[in-house]
């Protein structure tokens, strides 16, 4: 890597060793820090340079005072190994070094050239003694054999396991990693130590007494099941089981899961075991192994692959499909038409009526077969019903169509709806406005804000200087449909606002009104160290542009009251585990796995929050704090499970 600096020759090949070694810096983020983004590109002396991603400046252009004083410090301490030098938050280069400069700080390196090449001899040095004392392999059939090094045994024989040593040497881990040679090589020979490596009847270890799966933890009433192996079963059939006679014929039946043995020992006597109890003639373990895989939204030829991997008994994709049909669907259906009917009159219940709708589809492009629209009551954020249509089985466009049926079934159950969310789709627009004229349309803020981002894209190679001002426009976009208080006319006013202040105008006059911005005063510091624009500039003439369209402005007071479908894009999220877009589906399939979606969701809507945590966003390309809530309950499927067992 070069430096961007005009006259300097710095790369990242010179001088890239010892307390000399240059550092590279990236160029601040345009869009985060654009004051300290111009001070460093004005700072290189270059014509027209863009800085891009991998544009850096070396430190020799940086004071001794701008570097991160526990990094120098390591950078000393720890010559031979890799420190990163940081520099302290908002720093500016100063020292402008011309290429005489750096030719004799080159020359002046050259005096360290003893001491570099010392610590070569030492690092070479220490190289042949671990080569020397380290226990070498030799290799019969599959087994590996260490051949013990007596010299090497003899004088360090002596180490303790947990013998302590010096912390503070600079070399890697020298004694340390000798030890650990010591160890695999008792291990393997079998010395005499005074600690064992694996456990016996009365030891556990760590790991075993925090696991899930400990003695203390099992509750046989819960009737757990538990993978045995064979070897580990045919133990407990060596001895008749009414005589403890010796046995002489065995006989073993597999049907999927279920394994049944049948013994004869040498007084006749005939002993049947079996791992399942029967639920007619099908095994009641491959019935409730079918409902798991079913309610988790794991496809069969995942957990195919995972039993021939483990060469676990499974049963055949014939035998899931009946499983489905004959038990697991109808339970299914009839759960969700009760849950159904509670969440109506839950909703019938409520004073006011606002409701969310956005659809789905099962595949990515323009080759999807399905699509599923989906209802959210935003009072209780529960998913109330949902529509799913095949491609053939209506004209025109599915989305649009599922949207109409649901209203109308809605509206024939008895329940006003006082507002509709939806995105910008312009057939649901016109259905809205003509056929549920009493029905306040609102359109997402999320995809307003969406959209605006979208455009002022355009500016950001030509008027780069405009396009800073994204994330601060967008901001406003939010706050003034929050602050509007229900009123279109004020959020656009409010909106169109940001015109103002872009170009340094905070009070105005207005239709002979005057009008102010709500921030707080402005200090002239920051106002010395903000871009700001000017009105007559290119770049506020195509912004203007941008934030004035006529279509923008139009749909901005459908987004007056401050509601967004983010919820409902949460529970999409949801559906995606149990219906992967990469993956076909028959339509019954499809509607059942639909529901499993919408239990999941709603049986969790009530989570309460915890804390925070740190996402990293890949659209950002930074990480973000999200909130954090209680682990997600899985009562629903234990109460499916009872009754497909019933």
């Amino acid at each position: 890597m070069l430096c961007s600096v005009f006259g300097c020759n710095c790369n990242s090949s010179k001088n890239n060793n010892g307390p000399g070694k240059i550092h590279f810096y990236r160029f601040p983020r345009r869009d985060t820090s654009p004051n300290r983004f111009l001070k460093w590109t004005t700072f290189c002396k270059r014509k027209q340079f863009v800085p891009g991603k991998s544009s850096m400046i070396c430190s020799k252009h940086f004071s001794n005072e701008d570097f991160n004083e526990s990094d120098l410090l390591r950078e000393k301490l720890m010559p031979d190994t890799k420190v990163v030098v940081r520099l302290k938050p908002r720093i500016v280069p100063t020292i402008f070094s011309t290429q005489n400069d750096i030719s004799l700080a080159s020359t002046s390196s050259g005096s360290n050239r003893q001491e570099r090449m010392s610590r070569k001899r030492e690092k070479k040095i220490v190289k042949e003694l671990l080569k020397t004392s380290t226990p070498k392999k030799k290799k019969g059939g599959n087994d590996e054999v260490f051949v013990d090094v007596t010299d090497i045994n003899s004088s360090l024989m002596s180490l303790s396991p947990r013998q302590n040593y010096d912390d503070t040497v600079n070399d890697k881990g020298i004694q340390c990693e000798i030890g650990n040679e010591i160890y695999r090589c008792q291990d393997t020979i079998d010395y005499d130590t005074s600690f064992n490596y694996f456990s016996d009847e009365n030891s556990s270890s760590e790991n075993d007494t925090n696991d899930k799966d400990s003695e203390s933890m099992i509750d046989t009433s819960m009737n757990e099941c538990f993978i045995v192996f064979w070897e580990s079963l045919l133990v407990l059939f060596k001895s008749c089981n009414i005589c403890s006679g010796k046995i002489i014929k065995l006989k073993h039946f597999v049907q999927g899961a279920f394994l049944s043995i049948n013994t004869i020992c040498e007084e006749g006597h005939l002993y049947q075991w079996s791992s399942q109890n029967k639920n007619g003639t099908r095994p009641e373990g491959n019935i409730l192994i079918g409902a798991s895989l079913t309610l988790s939204g794991i496809l069969f030829t995942q957990m195919t692959v995972f039993c021939e991997t483990l060469k676990l008994a499974f049963f055949s994709r014939t035998s899931y499909d009946k499983i489905i049909r004959n038990y697991t669907e109808p339970v299914i259906n009839a759960v969700w038409s009760e849950h159904k009917k509670s969440n109506f009159l839950e909703l019938k219940s409520s004073d006011k009526i606002w409701l969310a709708g956005d659809g789905q589809f099962d595949s990515p492009g323009f080759c999807a077969k399905y699509c599923t629209y989906t209802l959210m009551d935003l009072n209780s954020s529960k998913i109330i019903d949902f529509k799913l249509v095949q491609k053939g089985m209506l004209k025109g466009d599915l989305e649009r169509k599922a949207c109409e049926i649901l209203l109308k079934e809605i509206v024939d159950q008895g329940c006003k709806i006082d507002l509709f969310l939806t995105d910008r789709h312009k057939g649901i627009r016109c259905d809205i406005r003509t056929k549920f004229p009493e029905i306040q349309h609102e359109f997402d803020i999320w995809h307003l804000s969406k959209s605006l981002m979208k455009r002022m894209k355009i500016l950001d190679k030509k008027y780069p200087d405009a396009y800073l001002w994204k994330t601060s426009i967008n901001n406003h976009l939010w706050w003034s449909s929050k602050t509007c208080k229900g009123d279109g006319l004020l959020l656009t006013q409010k909106f169109t606002s940001v015109l103002k202040h872009i170009s340094n105008i905070h009070e105005w006059e207005e239709d002979g009104i005057a009008q102010k911005c709500e921030h707080e005063t402005l200090s002239e510091e920051y106002k010395n160290n903000t871009l700001w624009i000017h009105p007559d500039s290119e770049s506020y003439n195509a912004l203007k542009k941008i934030l004035l369209a006529k279509d923008f402005l139009k749909d901005l007071q459908h987004a007056k009251h401050f509601v967004h479908t983010g919820r409902l894009e949460s529970y999409h999220n949801v559906r995606l585990k149990y219906m992967p877009k990469r993956i076909h589906l028959k339509y019954s399939g499809m509607h059942m796995r639909s529901i499993l979606a919408i239990l999941d969701h709603n049986s969790n809507v009530n989570k309460t929050m915890i804390g925070d945590k740190m996402v990293y966003s890949k659209p950002l390309g930074r990480y973000t704090m999200k909130n954090r809530y209680t682990s997600t309950t899985n009562n629903w499927r234990a109460e499916i499970m009872q009754n497909v067992k019933e």
